[in-house]
This record gives structure tokens, C-alpha cells and sequence, in this order.
């Protein structure tokens, strides 16, 4: 066990009138006899109460009729009154306070580490600031007839005994969170949760996620059948963009203002008037590194926990203002209601169900809650494993791309390359993308990982255009997600001027399923696209339910004629057929065709014949890394246009 350093003496004011004439330097036996037991004691604190417990039990000692307040520092730099003794006097000394405050004296003690004050009815208020060397931690009071001086170092050795203490259960975190308060609908005055110190998180102030379950656990043991226990995570949308664009000391400043932001927001008179949700029924905590959590107790109507979401997202759509211009972010919400769950229900149960609720809100890309209904089914341990995995990836930066070769069919020269996800396990296995990219679908993932994809590609665009190499396009597929987004066109525009790369060397893919999913918004952002300049090709023609219509009305660049039409050219004459077909149809419309799974000569041929474009597949190349494909295709393959013959085909890698 660490030795408990001796408290020193109490620091005297500047001001020589702050203080009675006459302190001695030396303790009072009965003082040195209680600092002494103060010291045995507090070693052994580990809750607030306990602390609390033997300040009052030393000042009664030396002062059997004082008044006891301790004030302690909130994440908003406030004080807050957070005991009392005797308890009746909480009204009474708030006002003190007020007038302490008036009248400097707070600031003084805060600065000096002391301050005297004579109230109004002749009592003197002797103020102590609570602090370690690096730490101010808050403000003890004592108000009695007379204070002695022989006392004064005694007790401003006891406030810093309590810093010394609020220090080790703090972990050295600037603020400390009060406990929760009484309840005035109780009459024995019982308080919602655990009374104990509660360290706040270093960054914001908040509560620490084992605080916040517990105090989600005690409001589910106290529920009754007409209140209801709710909890709502949040998570800040593509903040690692912010750490990655702009540094790390610039997210921990956006986290805190975050944390601000919507700390005000359930302060608010709309959560506590309109809602009904009491300020001491709410625990706000830091639950993850860009994630909040907050767990309410007796709610009284949880079918309005939707507009208390809308009032949080109203709160962070008016921006942060940062190096002189505005950050605007959202937070996807998941909420969670113990209203038809067992009683037997446990905070673990109601956070895991409130997660489900935020991955299904992330599915819709952004600024969206969900309420969390009892019937979803959890998701497969399979299915957490890889959620988990891609959440790694995103932030160790441990995606790769893989480009596969497109050629014109006609000389065969190098068209540009169509630009695929890859992902290897730690052991160095390959993970195939159908098995993660349904799951960053599901969860909303894929919206981060598009724009990693998109920045990625991009700056290999700016390397190979440094060092000479043919500027040929590269494209990258846009997923249903990101398609149904209000934003893209415009998100899209800022990466490339971000990134420094002309719109016409980044080609979009866009499949026909992921159009019928949200076609009125889909078409929109394709219209929007075209008119930022990109080059939007409908990927997989002729899979979807609306092939023609899609050749008919979309204002697309072109199509790319799924693999499913080439297989069995020169093999069925059907296949030939219905490949011509489409062919000539696209030729009518001035659509050019991207022909996709080309695997041998005989294909080849026929496309070429038949006047396709552009071709890709295994016979012309295979995916390949960044360093393979660059010396392929753009190194020794710069110049094919005398329709020299194709490179030798690369080894084959484990997974496409």
C-alpha cells in the first residue's frame, strides 16, 4: 500500500486582514489527535459518502456547531453544492454561497487557498480550497459563532486530506461528477444510485462507462410498473475522419464540445418540462471513444424518447466552430425502452439491445434513431466477429486495394482499372469480400469504408500520375447506402478537391439493385453526380427487375454487361443472342459497354466482333496489388496501342 502523505499546513492568505490575528504554526493536541485518526481513515475511503463521512466526523470533534458544506468542481467548470451538514441547512447554504461568490471571497479562497468571511448574522465562514499541486478539486466551508485560531491549520489540513483523496478516486480527472440526487417524490429521500465516487472521463468530464452501468442496473431494480427505464447510445458519424483530417488534439476538442453540446441539450426545459424527464434521473457517460451514452430512469411516457432524439440531433446540426469556420457533424442514435422486457431485464440486455438499435440506424447512413423493438433477433456471433473486424480495420488503416485491368477491345489498350476492396486477417488469410461486405451493409460500415475507398484511390492516383505514368481512370463501386444519401454528390465533390484529383479520372459503379432500393433519392444523387462531372456507369446490366427501364431513364455514362450474359458466349447461341441484343441496343442509344468476365479467347472475340468497347475478366487480367498492377499495366504495359500482345497473367491470389 502507498504511504498516505503527510497533509501539509494550511496555506495562509496574502492578506494579512484575510486571517484572525494570532495562527499558530503548531496543532492543538485535540486537533493533532483528530488528523491523526483522519489520517488512519481516509485511506480506506472508496465512496463519497465515506469521505464525506469522516469530514464530518473530524469537524464535529472540532467543531461540535459548525455548518459543513463541500463544493465540488462539475465538467462545466461550475461548482455544485454536493454535501451538507446538518442536511437541513442545503437552502441556507446555497445562499451563502451566492453571497460568497458576490463578494469575491470564493475566487480568493480558489487562488489563496483561503478566505474569511463574517455573515450577517455574526458567524464567521472560513473558506478552504480542496486541491492537490495540480489539481483544484472544489471548496470547503465552515460557518460556526467562532473559529479558533489555534483550529484553522487543522482543518485546512482536512481539505487536503479530502484533495489527496478525490484525487486517488478521481484518477487525476479534472471535475468530479455529483452524485445522483435525492429524489423529492420520496419521501425517505433514497437516492437512484450507488453512492460513490463516480471518476469522470479526462476528455469530456462525463461519467465512465461503470458508472453508467450501474446506474442503468439500480433504475431497472427500482422501476415500477408505471415508469419505465430507457437508455440511447450515441455515436458520432465518420468522426475518425476528423482525427484523420485534422488531427488528434482537434477531435478531442470536438469530443468535448460534443459532450457539451448535448449535456445542455438534457439540461434543457423541453427534456425536463415537455419530455418529463427529471435532471437526477439522467446519467450522461463517455461509453466509447466517439460514443455517449445516456440512461434514463422513470420515464413516464417512452413513446416520446423519439422526440428527445430529434432534440439531440437538433443540438448537433448547428455545427463547431473550428479554426474559424463551421464542422457540421451528426450522430446516429439507438434507443432502448425496458417497456415489454421481463422484469428480469439487466443493464447488459437493455445497452445490448439499444447497440442493435444504433447499428440499425447506422444501416440508414447517418443523423438517423431507431427504437429498438422486441422481436428483432440478435445478431450471430459471426456476424460481431466481423462488425468488430472492419471496425479494427477502419482504424488501424489495415484495408488494401486491389486494381483489375480494363482494355479496349478493339487494340487492347490499357482503359483504366476497376478498383476492389481487400481485407487480410492477422494471420495473413484473405477474407473474401462477400463475407464483410454484406456485413458493413447491414451495420452502416460501408458508408466509412466508401469514403476510405474513395480517399485511397485518389492519392494512388496523384503517386502514379507522379511518376509518369499513362493518367487512365479508376473506378470504384458506390453502394446502396451511400446511394440513398441526400449529401453524396456534394461529399463526393469535396473529397476530390480535398484530395486534388479532376473528376474525370474517378469513374462510379453504381449496381440496379442498389437504385431500386431508394429510386427517387438514387436518381437525384446520380443527377447530381453527372453534374459535378463524374462518369456514373450502371454496374451488373441486365440482373435488376428494371434493366430497360434503367438504359431508358437513367443519365448514366454508360452500362457494364454482367458476367452472367458472357459466360456462355460462343457456347449457346441464346447467350449470343441476348449479348448481341443488348450490345446493339446500347450502340442505338450511344451507351457505351464495359463487358465484365471475359475468361477466354473465344468470348473475347465475340465481344470484339460485335463492337463492345471495353472489356475485363481473368483472360485480359486478374485483381491484382497496387505494386503488380503497376508493373503490368503501367510500366512495362504503358503503350499497347499497336495492339500488342497482353502481359503474362499474374499468379493466381488466394481470394477474389
Amino acid at each position: 500500500m502507498n504511504p498516505v502523505p503527510h497533509p501539509r499546513l494550511m496555506a495562509p492568505a496574502e492578506s494579512p486582514g484575510d486571517l484572525s490575528p494570532g495562527s499558530s504554526a503548531c496543532f492543538h493536541p485535540l486537533a493533532l489527535n483528530v488528523l491523526r485518526a483522519a489520517m488512519a481513515r481516509v485511506p480506506l475511503c472508496r465512496t463519497l459518502s465515506e469521505l464525506f463521512g469522516v469530514l464530518d466526523q473530524s469537524s464535529r470533534l472540532l467543531l461540535p456547531e459548525a455548518r459543513i458544506g463541500i463544493l465540488l468542481r462539475q465538467p462545466d467548470a461550475c461548482f455544485e453544492l454536493v454535501h451538507c451538514l446538518p442536511v437541513d441547512s442545503e437552502s441556507w447554504l446555497r445562499e451563502l454561497t451566492e453571497r460568497l461568490i458576490e463578494q469575491g471571497r470564493f475566487a480568493q479562497a480558489l487562488k489563496q487557498g483561503a478566505s474569511w468571511w463574517l455573515t450577517q448574522l455574526d458567524e464567521t465562514a472560513l473558506l478552504l480550497r480542496i486541491a492537490t499541486a495540480n489539481r483544484i478539486y472544489g471548496v470547503a466551508i465552515w460557518v460556526d459563532q467562532r473559529i479558533p485560531n489555534h483550529l484553522q491549520e487543522a482543518l485546512g489540513a482536512l481539505a487536503d486530506l479530502a484533495g489527496l483523496t478525490l484525487d486517488r478516486l478521481q484518477g487525476g480527472a479534472e471535475s468530479f461528477l455529483v452524485p445522483s440526487h435525492s429524489d423529492p417524490d420520496e419521501a425517505n429521500g433514497a437516492r437512484l444510485g450507488e453512492d460513490i465516487a463516480i471518476p469522470a472521463d479526462q476528455l469530456t468530464g462525463l461519467a465512465h462507462r461503470a458508472h453508467f452501468m450501474r446506474f442503468l442496473q439500480q433504475a431497472i431494480l427500482g422501476r415500477t410498473p408505471r415508469l419505465a427505464v430507457a437508455t440511447l447510445l450515441l455515436d458520432i458519424d465518420g468522426f475518425h475522419r476528423v482525427n484523420r483530417e485534422l488531427g488528434c488534439e482537434t477531435g478531442d476538442q470536438v469530443l468535448r464540445e460534443v459532450a457539451l453540446r448535448l449535456d445542455g441539450a438534457l439540461r434543457s426545459q423541453l427534456v425536463q418540462d415537455t419530455i418529463g424527464i427529471a435532471e437526477h434521473d439522467i446519467c450522461f457517460a463517455r461509453t466509447g471513444a466517439d460514443e455517449f451514452g445516456i440512461a434514463l430512469a422513470r420515464v413516464r411516457d417512452p413513446r416520446r424518447l423519439a422526440e428527445l432524439a430529434h432534440h439531440l440531433h437538433s443540438h448537433i446540426a448547428e455545427g463547431f466552430l473550428q479554426h474559424g469556420s463551421r464542422l457540421y457533424l451528426s450522430v446516429s442514435i439507438g434507443l432502448a425502452s425496458s417497456e415489454g422486457l421481463l422484469e428480469a431485464t439487466s443493464a447488459e440486455v437493455m445497452l445490448r439491445n439499444a447497440d442493435s438499435a444504433l447499428k440499425r440506424a447506422k444501416i440508414t447512413g447517418r443523423n438517423k434513431h431507431v427504437l429498438y423493438e422486441p422481436g428483432w433477433a440478435e445478431l450471430g456471433s459471426t456476424h460481431l466477429r466481423t462488425e468488430s473486424l472492419l471496425q479494427e480495420a477502419l482504424r488501424k488503416d489495415s484495408f488494401t486495394l486491389h486494381f483489375q485491368p480494363l482494355f479496349h477491345l478493339a487494340d487492347r489498350r490499357l482503359a483504366g482499372a476497376e478498383v476492389l476492396l481487400r481485407l487480410t486477417l492477422g494471420d495473413g488469410t484473405p477474407l473474401p469480400p462477400s463475407s464483410f461486405i454484406p456485413v458493413a451493409e447491414s451495420t452502416g460500415q460501408i458508408v466509412e469504408i466508401g469514403e476510405w475507398v474513395m480517399r485511397r484511390t485518389c492519392r494512388q492516383i496523384r503517386s502514379w500520375d507522379a511518376l509518369g505514368f499513362p493518367r487512365i481512370p479508376l473506378a470504384i463501386n458506390v453502394s446502396a447506402i451511400e446511394l440513398s444519401q441526400t449529401d453524396l454528390g456534394a461529399r463526393f465533390r469535396a473529397i476530390l478537391e480535398q484530395e486534388s484529383v479532376p473528376v474525370e479520372r474517378l469513374h462510379l459503379e453504381i449496381t440496379e439493385t442498389a437504385i431500386a432500393r431508394n429510386e427517387e433519392q438514387a436518381l437525384a444523387n446520380i443527377r447530381s453526380l453527372r453534374t459535378v462531372g463524374f462518369e456514373v456507369w450502371i454496374d451488373d446490366f441486365g440482373t435488376g427487375y428494371s434493366s430497360l427501364k434503367s438504359i431508358k431513364n437513367y443519365p448514366a455514362s454508360g452500362i457494364k454487361l454482367d458476367r452472367e450474359f458472357v459466360k456462355d458466349l460462343a457456347e449457346q447461341s441464346s447467350a449470343d443472342v441476348i449479348a448481341g441484343c443488348i450490345l446493339s441496343m446500347a450502340g442505338h442509344l450511344g451507351y457505351p459497354v464495359v463487358a465484365e468476365g471475359i475468361e477466354n479467347p473465344e468470348q473475347y472475340e465475340f465481344l470484339r466482333r460485335n463492337g463492345c468497347d471495353i472489356g475485363q475478366g481473368f483472360h485480359l487480367g486478374r485483381p491484382v496489388d497496387r505494386e503488380t498492377f503497376q508493373a503490368l499495366y503501367l510500366v512495362d504495359g504503358a503503350d499497347r496501342s499497336s495492339g500488342a500482345p497482353l502481359p503474362a497473367e499474374p499468379p493466381r491470389p488466394g481470394a477474389l
